[in-house]
């Protein structure tokens, strides 16, 4: 027996959370949550499960299915860069916060200073981050389908996209500076 929603009360839950996280963010934003909160490392694990969510669904299954075992080594390897993380990048925080440097572009131009360097980085990161874009749009979308029975569900997708990109207007494009925006961190 299966569960179907009706797309209104999908809108409505969809809402619901959108709208939570938006009060998470300017709560934080405002400093009304204790710093000893807000800089937790739970909060930087559980905001990996937004990475390795469409990933999971989409990507590890199909590939633990096709080889076995190997699929660990592309989680084996993700751990062991964040455990590195300390050692590795503390250069690089270093770097970005004394040149207030707020991108990889901004540290790519700054190191080979060239604006095109900049560009180049920019160009790449994009056409990296589409696909994963497009593949955690279509987990929604699909989810969407499953849950109302409905045949084409890509309206409700756009309105997610939109409602994505508001929340990253609001709460991620805001800060110029990267001391601005990790507040000492």
């Amino acid at each position: 027996m299966s569960m179907v929603y009706s797309v209104s009360d999908l809108i409505l839950i969809a809402g619901c959370y959108l709208l939570f996280l938006f009060a998470v963010a300017w709560i934080t934003e405002r400093g009304w949550l204790p710093a000893h909160w807000v800089r937790h490392p739970a909060v930087y694990v559980l905001s990996l499960g937004v990475y390795a969510s469409a990933w999971a669904v989409y990507g590890s299954v199909g590939y633990a299915y096709q080889y076995g075992y190997n699929f660990l080594s592309y989680f084996l390897g993700i751990s062991g860069v964040f455990l590195l993380a300390p050692i590795l990048l503390a250069p690089i925080l270093r770097l970005t916060t004394t040149y207030q440097l707020s991108s990889l572009a901004d540290l790519f131009a700054f190191r080979y200073r060239s604006r095109l360097a900049g560009a180049m980085t920019t160009i790449i990161m994009l056409i990296g981050v589409l696909p994963l874009l497009a593949l955690q749009l279509k987990a929604v979308a699909e989810s969407i389908q499953i849950l109302s029975g409905t045949a084409d569900p890509r309206d409700l997708a756009a309105g997610f996209c939109l409602m994505m990109v508001i929340f990253a207007i609001l709460f991620g494009a805001r800060h110029t500076t990267a001391r601005k925006n990790t507040k000492g961190w």
